[in-house]
């Protein structure tokens, strides 16, 4: 669980030219629904049901506060966390502490960025642009498209 973490740090580093010692990689374990791993003497992780609900913002509130405390100014990343989870803490704490989940805004702003510079290198406007969407994102990507439409 945490080879995902460091991964992002050697991107951050060997991409973005930040120092590593600026970069905290940590994995946030709070259990596991799958009863395979939990029984199997090898699982490094957490042997319990999952934590969900109330209890599981009440711990994840601990555990930023506690780093935006300790690390003033921090931008803490998510990875791979479900998307309702996800888009729940991205919009709790937007206004309290520098949060970025890679999963949702990484993707976007990738896409986004390769359509501008589509457009631009065809002169065209990109709400004149014809989309497919395909795959697990389609529902998210329609209903973002709609509203771009709408605008």
């Amino acid at each position: 669980m945490l080879g995902c973490a460091v991964g992002k740090l050697n991107l951050y580093t060997a991409c973005g030219g930040i120092n590593p010692d600026r970069c905290l990689p940590i994995t946030v374990d709070v259990g596991t629904n799958t009863q395979t791993l939990i029984d199997d003497p090898y699982y490094t992780g957490l042997k319990q049901p999952r934590v969900r609900g109330e209890k599981y913002m009440q711990f994840m509130e601990e555990v930023l506060i506690g780093l935006h405390e300790h690390f003033p100014g921090v931008l803490i990343q998510f990875e791979d966390f479900g998307n309702t989870t996800a888009f729940e803490l991205l919009e709790k704490y937007r206004n309290r502490i520098c949060t970025f989940n890679d999963d949702i805004q990484g993707t976007a702003s990738v896409t986004l960025a390769g359509l501008l510079s589509a457009t631009r290198m065809k002169g065209t406007k990109l709400k004149d642009e014809l989309f497919l969407f395909s795959g697990a994102g389609v529902r998210l990507a329609c209903f973002h498209m709609h509203a771009l439409h709408a605008s």
